[in-house]
């Protein structure tokens, strides 16, 4: 099998590389009482500090993660930082030719195994091809479209012509700012099998965010989102959503836009608007009702599909918030929030943010599932706050609670469970 396709979560090689990791800090560390006393507690208080220094500038000064990450993860972290100094003063310890290579080796598998156990517990690259993934993608050529706007094709009426493709295409491109003037990055379009056939089927549209700090490609590599989109077809003669991974981050300042018309960009516009109109006159798709469209994402992504859902419900009625917010927040709290975004003016937030608009706003036509991992201490209270409150403003919306933390195990899982109940909101499956 091909090195670059083993199985970096589920499989062996993460046992394996840990092991290989371990034996490389044992070789670092063995040595007479000397270099136990000159060269491993130095680098062993080192890699302490340097943990918690890199625990306290991601999580306390920019809060790049968006959330407390477990304590073994900045173990593992100082760890890194000892067997590199480990290593270094090796160099100039160890004379025999094959001690100063074992003393080269041995920190580079230490790295790997630290990074391939990190990757496992977040799932985001499930083999070293995946790394690759949306750099290997191919740009969006010209396609065959449906013809004219008629109602979507329906599971029990669809007979899959004879030239239809076994598996869906995925592609990047660039969707214009037209109307908000976004300057947005790449963006990815999966196509299904029975899109790419010789008479296309009409289909859903599902606009899925990302994660911040991440990318679309996200839902490529730690999503593998062409596989579950490609498997899901194959058990449905060839139908599934169009799906589009829009950038959703882009931004005219240092934050990401939040999803939010503000001083920052309007991306809220770009994500209701552009996107949309984009798909309608390129794909033809989406053009004959608004339960064509569907929008969700993961955490960050999650906080944007509430937003964009409950603030554009003739755009977006249907919607999957998987591990999002309560709302748009920033590391500097809300306060700075309206200050930054909007210039002090809390109004123009509340009129952008869920939670305010439900209560002032009766949103009939529309209805989502909420996902929270059953491990995720901080995302999962917040998901059951938004549950609640849509509930309470009578929005039709459903709470599931998945296996994992914040991580694509619980992410893949509110995708991926849902996708029949999108079908269904949308007249492709019978409910």
């Amino acid at each position: 099998m091909d090195p670059l396709e083993w199985d970096l979560i589920d499989g062996p090689a993460p046992a394996v590389l840990a092991a290989l990791g371990g034996l490389a800090l044992l070789w670092l560390v063995a040595g007479r009482r000397r270099h136990l006393v000159r060269a491993v507690v130095p680098a062993a208080l080192i890699g302490a500090v340097g943990g918690v220094a890199v625990w306290f500038v991601t999580e306390e000064v920019l809060n790049i993660w968006g959330a407390p990450q477990p304590p073994w993860f900045y173990l593992l972290g100082g760890t890194a930082i000892a067997a590199v100094l480990l290593g270094a003063t090796g160099l100039r310890t160890r004379r025999r030719w094959w001690q100063r290579v074992l003393t080269v080796v041995a920190p580079v598998l230490v790295l790997v195994a630290v990074a391939v156990s990190i990757n496992a517990y977040y799932g985001s690259f499930p083999t070293l091809q995946a790394i690759t993934n949306g750099a290997d993608v191919p740009r969006l050529e010209a396609v065959r479209t449906p013809e004219g706007s008629g109602p979507l094709t329906t599971l029990d009426a669809w007979e899959p012509p004879a030239d239809m493709p076994s598996t869906g295409t995925i592609s990047v491109t660039t969707i214009p700012g037209t109307v908000s003037g976004v300057e947005a990055g790449d963006a990815y379009v999966y196509l299904p099998p029975a899109y790419l056939a010789s008479t296309p089927a009409h289909l859903p549209v599902l606009v899925l965010i990302h994660g911040d700090p991440g990318g679309p490609e996200d839902w490529i590599t730690g999503g593998r989102l062409p596989a579950v989109m490609d498997a899901y077809a194959a058990a449905h003669k060839g139908l599934a959503p169009i799906v589009i991974l829009p950038d959703g981050s882009a931004s005219t300042g240092p934050t990401p836009s939040l999803c939010l018309d503000s001083n920052y960009g309007k991306a809220g516009t770009y994500l209701s608007t552009d996107v949309p109109a984009w798909v309608k006159s390129t794909l033809k798709a989406g053009t004959h009702a608004a339960t064509d469209w569907a929008i969700g994402g993961f955490s960050y992504g999650g906080t944007c599909s509430l937003t964009l859902a409950t603030g554009h419900p003739s755009v977006y009625p249907t919607f999957l918030d998987i591990s999002g917010e309560d709302e748009p927040t920033i590391e500097a709290g809300r306060d700075a929030l309206i200050a930054n975004y909007f210039s002090g003016d809390a109004a123009a937030f509340e009129a952008q943010n869920a939670l305010d608009v439900v209560t002032t706003t009766p949103l009939p036509g529309t209805a989502g599932i909420i996902t929270v991992g059953a491990d995720d201490s901080f995302y999962r209270p917040q998901g059951e706050k938004v549950s609640a409150a849509l509930t309470s403003a009578g929005v039709d919306v459903q709470l599931q609670t998945v296996p994992g933390g914040h991580t694509w195990e619980a992410w893949n899982a509110g995708l991926q469970n849902n996708l029949d109940w999108l079908m269904q909101r949308a007249g492709v499956l019978a409910g």
